[in-house]
């Protein structure tokens, strides 16, 4: 499965991280994420725009 990594903008706590961390992984697209206030790491088949657009759906900021 390829990995995806994104840089993060605006995740300030740990509540933040696990809200990205649970709204990731609810795509069924996705097999693991790791999630930091800074990077997400996504294996699966989810593509860039599809990960950015649900992190941006949460009021954060992704880019590749």
């Amino acid at each position: 499965m390829p990995t995806l990594e994104l840089k993060l903008m605006g995740l300030t706590c740990n509540g933040c991280v696990n809200k990205v961390t649970e709204a990731l992984m609810m795509n069924e697209a996705v097999e693991s994420v790791e999630v930091s206030q800074d990077t997400a790491s996504i294996t699966g088949k989810l593509s860039a725009d599809q990960a950015i657009e649900i992190i941006e759906g949460l009021g954060f900021e992704a880019e590749e």
